[in-house]
């Protein structure tokens, strides 16, 4: 089995993952590529205060990238926002999410209490279930969160 390398960037260069981008659009993902238009024009570089971008690579070809942001849907820094998770499809239900979230979860817990995300399709749903996040319909922009501080409840002031 080849070695997955995870990695956190600083900076990338949008050829890097432009196969990503162009893959999601052949299933109707249009996140990478906005993940790339973002990253571009300065709106989202992953730069403030307990935020990061990761990718997952193979013999130096990325197969996956994943962020970690303040949400900004909340107006409280303590809840952070899993953001354009992506695995090329071929990579897919061979632990790459899985390392890639595992990683943003574990330095989500040095900034966060609560772990936000969005998805719209049932497979990522049930990955992201699996990996202990529950589901919250009634949040706008929010379909599923994860605990980080197990002492306290949801924060008091989310909004």
């Amino acid at each position: 089995m080849e070695q997955i390398v995870i990695a956190r960037i600083s900076e990338f260069e949008s050829e890097s993952i432009n196969h990503l981008a162009e893959g999601g659009l052949s299933q109707g993902f249009r996140f990478v590529e906005r993940l790339i238009r973002d990253y571009s024009s300065g709106l989202n570089c992953f730069d403030q205060s307990g935020e990061m971008l990761l990718t997952a690579s193979v013999q130096g070809v990325i197969i996956g990238i994943g962020g970690l942001n303040q949400d900004p849907y909340f107006n409280n820094p303590k809840v952070g926002r899993l953001r354009h998770l992506y695995v090329e499809s071929g990579w897919r239900k061979r632990g790459v999410g899985r390392l890639l979230v595992t990683q943003l979860i574990h330095a989500a817990k040095q900034h966060y209490q609560l772990l936000t995300l969005r998805t719209d399709t049932p497979a990522a749903a049930e990955f992201y279930q699996k990996l202990g996040f529950k589901t919250h319909p009634s949040w706008e922009h929010t379909t599923h969160h994860l605990q980080l501080n197990q002492e306290e409840d949801y924060p008091l002031s989310l909004y």
